[in-house]
C-alpha cells in the first residue's frame, strides 16, 4: 500500500514536470482559450522583447484572452506587442494585432502614436516616420532592434522602387 502512494506521488510530480514544460507555442495550440495560460503569455512577450525573438501567434492568443478577461489586460504588454509588430513590416501583423485591441485602448496617446507610425510606414513617408519616432523614442526605446528592423524595412522598399535608374 505504501508503495502505490509513492508511485501515485511520483507519477503526479512526473504529471506537474510535464506540464511545466510545455513551451508556450504549445500551451496555445493545446488551448489558446484558457485564461491560466495569460501571465505564461505576458511573460513570453517580455521575452520576445529581451531576446529579440517574435511569435504572432503567441501575441495574438495574448489580445485574444484580453477581449475576454479585459480587467487582465497589461497596457505595457499591448504596446510591447504592437512595436513587435510593427517591426514585422511589410506583414500585416500590426493590422491583425490592431484589430484585437479595443478602441478605448487604441485612443490612449501611446497606441495612436504606434497608429501613426505604422501609417507613415506603410506610406513610404520616411521622413514623417522616424520624425514622429524621434519625439516618441520614450515609448520605442523599450523594444531592442526597433531602429534596426525599420532602417532594413525603408532599404528593402527603397531597393524596390529604385531597382532600375535611368542613365543620362
Amino acid at each position: 500500500m505504501g508503495r502505490e502512494i509513492t508511485n501515485s506521488a511520483a507519477a503526479a510530480n512526473q504529471k506537474q514536470q510535464s506540464t511545466t514544460s510545455y513551451t508556450v507555442e504549445q500551451l496555445v495550440a493545446v488551448n489558446p482559450y484558457n485564461p491560466d495560460i495569460l501571465p505564461d503569455l505576458e511573460n513570453y512577450v517580455n521575452e520576445q522583447v529581451s531576446t529579440q525573438t517574435y511569435s504572432l501567434n503567441a501575441n495574438l492568443c495574448l489580445l485574444r484572452l484580453y477581449q475576454v478577461e479585459p480587467d487582465r489586460m497589461s497596457t505595457k504588454i499591448v504596446a510591447r506587442i504592437l512595436i513587435k509588430a510593427l517591426m514585422a513590416i511589410p506583414a500585416p501583423d500590426f493590422s491583425l494585432c490592431l484589430f484585437l485591441i479595443p478602441e478605448r485602448v487604441q485612443m490612449e496617446e501611446q497606441f495612436k502614436t504606434l497608429i501613426v507610425l505604422s501609417h507613415y510606414l506603410e506610406t513610404a513617408r520616411f521622413r514623417q516616420f522616424w520624425d514622429e519616432a524621434a519625439k516618441s523614442r520614450h515609448i520605442l526605446e523599450v523594444v531592442p532592434g526597433f531602429e534596426q528592423a525599420i532602417q532594413a524595412y525603408a532599404v528593402h522598399v527603397l531597393s524596390l522602387t529604385y531597382q532600375k535608374v535611368a542613365s543620362p
